[in-house]
């Protein structure tokens, strides 16, 4: 068992195909051993048996926080935190889809993605080695799903967050994203959303449970700062660009908290 020292723990979370999955799968190869050593949680699958599932406009709903086993995942990460090898939730298939127009692909690494994971990680590894401070490797735990630290996430599982990340996509982009998609890989099958079921489920959830973060609650409009700041939550400001130009911002608000010794846990 390693120590449990120096360990972090990450929420990227956001919509529905917003490339939550594509940014947490580059980071193991930018924040590399001796310096960082990173394990990734999926979200995805921590999910109730689909007999267990709720229902939202009479379809069942997978993108809720009740659908979700948050004891499974509590003790996960808690587990983890204590210097375990956490194998859950880890199975998740890499992300086969292009997010940002960008062609950025975890398996097709190629021209200006190689380019710019280079880049990224010459700058944190230079950064790491210019820290006299570090003894030990910097244990990051990340964890790749929804609505990770929203009202309905229970409180003792926001609790143990150190940083919370909230990635976003307008209307449009995350519905022809979502509905471009051709299914999805459950324990019990294959599931393909039934028409309507984005304007029906997915969106509304994420308005629901993501408008405290926005003013006046518009989630294509701007964020709150004072909102976000008082629950320690960080959404890129503006337009987010293509997948790089939010790699190279979630990247630097890790950073922010891995270099920094005497970060705050659980905020």
């Amino acid at each position: 068992m390693t120590s449990p020292a120096l360990s972090l723990i990450v929420a990227i979370s956001g919509l529905s195909s917003t490339g939550k999955s594509t940014v947490a799968s580059y980071l193991p190869s930018i924040f590399q051993p001796p310096n960082y050593t990173i394990t990734i949680l999926h979200v995805d699958d921590f999910y109730k048996a689909q007999v267990d599932l709720p229902k939202r406009e009479g379809l069942l709903d997978w993108d809720c926080a009740a659908s979700l086993d948050w004891p499974r995942l509590e003790d996960a990460v808690k587990r983890w935190k204590a210097g375990e090898e956490v194998k859950e939730g880890q199975t998740n298939p890499q992300p086969n889809f292009t997010v940002g127009g960008e062609g950025f692909r975890p398996d097709n690494p190629a021209g200006k993605t190689q380019a710019l994971l280079e880049t990224l990680r010459g700058e944190v590894t230079q950064a790491a080695v210019l820290s006299v401070s570090a003894k030990e490797p910097q244990r990051i735990l990340l964890l790749d799903g929804f609505l990770l630290f929203t009202p309905s996430t229970p409180f003792a599982f926001r609790s143990l967050l150190d940083l919370k990340i909230l990635l976003r996509a307008p209307y449009a982009v995350a519905k022809q994203r979502r509905e471009a998609r051709s299914g999805y890989d459950t324990m019990e099958g294959w599931w393909e959303d039934p028409p309507g079921y984005f304007d029906k489920v997915v969106w509304p959830n994420y308005v629901d449970e993501n408008g405290g973060f926005f003013v006046r609650g518009d989630v294509d409009g701007e964020v709150d700062v004072e909102v976000c700041e008082r629950e320690h939550v960080k959404i890129k400001k503006g337009d987010n660009g293509g997948l790089g130009e939010v790699l190279k911002w979630v990247v630097a608000e890790l950073r922010g908290v891995a270099e920094n010794e005497t970060a705050p846990h659980g905020l």
